[in-house]
């Protein structure tokens, strides 16, 4: 990285995987956003920051504008609900990281029967847009932005929608099943697992990710975040499924032992 390249930074917390996912979703909105880039990723202590290489102004707003305004559509496969969706200009993706190569769907499918793909994705963008204005010039608190929304990918691990948790039952209290979810995470999370989709141990729904400390492009992030580029690892964590009542979702990681590297 050029020490004198744009930066911008946001919290987050490493043990909470939809808040690595977000992070790893803000880097690959940059990669295709900020052209012709790079941009670069990393993190440190409590931050995940992004630089610019063009020598423009490194704004969040743009990365959040282009995710809220881009044309997204359902790729028709064979069935609405885990059919690929397409995000247009000037993100340019397609996300399918819940369907195996078979058309099968994966640990990370954790929406209700009822929703479909496209839905899913939509749901959040509202949301965002709404609740900006309660970053109060702080961009760097995008990902603990919060509104009342039905529904989560499950990836946000503080969403702990389970009677153990929470200390009752949310089917006998329909009323309280919208609770303060993070429409950035939700969304980021989205995008950001597509590349960076990580190991996962099917049988004992197991999930390990590495957050990195140098910067890197999305390509070469990607290969870090599994832990396959050497002295970059910042820590190694490991995750896993869990019941929220009908539905599972991720819960807090934890750092493996001898996980710095």
């Amino acid at each position: 990285m050029n020490g004198s390249s744009p930066t911008l930074s946001v919290q987050v917390d490493i043990t909470n995987p939809g808040q690595f996912f977000a992070c790893c979703g803000l880097l690959e909105v940059a990669h295709r956003v900020w052209c012709p880039g790079p941009a670069e990723g990393w993190f440190t202590d409590g931050q995940f920051w992004l630089a610019r290489r063009d020598g423009k102004s490194a704004e969040v707003a743009e990365l959040i504008k282009a995710v809220l305004e881009c044309d997204v559509r359902a790729i028709s496969v064979n069935d609405p609900k885990t059919d690929p969706i397409e995000l247009g200009d000037p993100i340019g993706i397609r996300l399918d990281w819940w369907r195996r190569s078979d058309g099968s769907t994966n640990l990370f499918k954790t929406w209700a029967a009822n929703a479909t793909s496209l839905q899913m994705f939509r749901k959040w963008r509202e949301p965002l847009r709404r609740c900006l204005d309660s970053i109060n010039g702080q961009p760097g608190k995008i990902l603990t932005l919060s509104y009342r929304v039905q529904g989560s990918y499950g990836f946000d691990s503080e969403l702990g929608w389970d009677a153990l948790r929470v200390g009752f039952s949310f089917n006998e209290h329909g009323g309280l099943r919208k609770l303060p979810t993070r429409p950035a995470v939700e969304l980021f999370g989205a995008i950001g697992l597509q590349r960076f989709f990580p190991k996962c141990d099917g049988e004992n729904h197991v999930v390990g990710y590495s957050p990195w400390r140098v910067p890197l492009t999305a390509p070469v992030a990607a290969a870090a975040a599994l832990g396959l580029v050497p002295g970059v690892t910042l820590y190694r964590l490991r995750t896993r499924f869990i019941s929220r009542g009908s539905f599972k979702g991720l819960d807090t990681a934890i750092i493996l032992e001898g996980g710095s590297s």
